[in-house]
C-alpha cells in the first residue's frame, strides 16, 4: 500500500498559492487549450434571451404521401410477429 504523507507534513507552497490568489476562485485557468476560450464559454458575455427558448415544436412534413399505408392492429401485430422469428 502506498504511504500518503501525513498532512502535517504536507509541502506548504500548494495551500498558500491558492490562499493567495483570490481570482482563482471565479477563473479556472485550468487549460489553455484554444477549444476551452470560445465564445460559448460560461461568463463569456453570451446571456440568454426569451427568444433562445422559444421553439416551433416537431417538423412535421405537410406532403402525407411518403407515409406508409395504414394497417390495422392484426395487420400490425403480424408484421410484428412475422419480424420477431
Amino acid at each position: 500500500m502506498p504511504v500518503h504523507p501525513a498532512e502535517e507534513e504536507a509541502p506548504s507552497g500548494l495551500t498558500e498559492t491558492v490562499a493567495k490568489d483570490p481570482s482563482s476562485a471565479t477563473e479556472s485557468t485550468a487549460s489553455s487549450h484554444e477549444h476551452h476560450h470560445n465564445e460559448h464559454t460560461p461568463g463569456s458575455g453570451m446571456e440568454a434571451s426569451a427568444q433562445d427558448f422559444q421553439s416551433k415544436g416537431p417538423q412535421i412534413p405537410m406532403n402525407m404521401d411518403d407515409m406508409p399505408p395504414k394497417a390495422s392492429k392484426e395487420e400490425l401485430r403480424a408484421r410484428a410477429a412475422e419480424l420477431n422469428q
